[in-house]
C-alpha cells in the first residue's frame, strides 16, 4: 500500500466508523499527527498524485510540497526533486525559497479587508496583553480617505 492508498484508507475509515482522528490515532497506536499528515497527502491533484508515486520520491518530500499553494508549483519543484535528485532538506528549502513567490498579487477587496482586520485583531491583542502586564498601553485607529492610521501608546519604563 502506498502513501496515498493509505491516506484514502485512513479517511474511509475515519468515515465509516465515524471517528476523531485522536480516537483512530489511538486505535491504530499512533500519534494524531500521524493521521492528520497522512491526510494531507489527499491535497494533491490526481495528476499530480500519479507524479509522484511513479518518481518514486519519499512521503516527506510530497508533504513539503503541500505547503505550495498553486498546483502549477508544485509540479515545477516536483520536476526540480526528480531530475537533481534532491534530499529532503535540499526539498524543503527550494519550496520555502518557491512559497516566498506564491502569495497572489492582486487580492480583493473583501478579502484584503479580511487581512486588515486579522492584523488589527492581532495587534489588540498585544496591546491588552501589555496592560494585563501592567503596563499602560492603548491602541487607537483613525480614518482619513481611503486610509486607516495606527496608533499604539505605551507607557514608557
Amino acid at each position: 500500500m502506498d502513501m496515498f492508498e493509505e491516506a484514502r484508507a485512513i479517511e474511509g475509515t475515519l468515515a465509516l466508523c465515524k471517528l476523531t482522528q485522536k480516537e483512530l490515532a489511538r486505535q491504530m497506536g499512533v500519534s494524531q499527527s500521524y493521521i492528520a499528515n497522512k491526510l494531507r497527502l489527499l491535497g494533491f491533484s490526481r495528476e499530480t498524485e500519479e507524479k509522484i508515486r511513479s518518481s518514486r520520491v519519499s512521503e516527506r518530500h510530497a508533504r513539503a510540497l503541500l505547503r505550495l499553494n498553486c498546483e502549477e508549483k508544485r509540479v515545477e519543484i516536483l520536476e526540480k526533486i526528480i531530475s537533481r535528485s534532491l534530499t529532503v532538506r535540499e526539498c524543503e528549502a527550494l519550496v520555502d525559497a518557491a512559497a516566498e513567490t506564491d502569495v497572489p498579487d492582486i487580492i480583493g477587496r473583501a478579502d484584503k479587508r479580511r487581512r486588515i482586520d486579522t492584523f488589527f485583531d492581532a495587534v489588540k491583542r498585544s496591546v491588552d496583553t501589555l496592560s494585563s502586564l501592567g503596563v499602560e498601553s492603548r491602541m487607537t485607529r483613525s480614518y482619513y480617505g481611503n486610509k486607516v492610521y495606527l496608533t499604539i501608546v505605551i507607557e514608557e519604563c
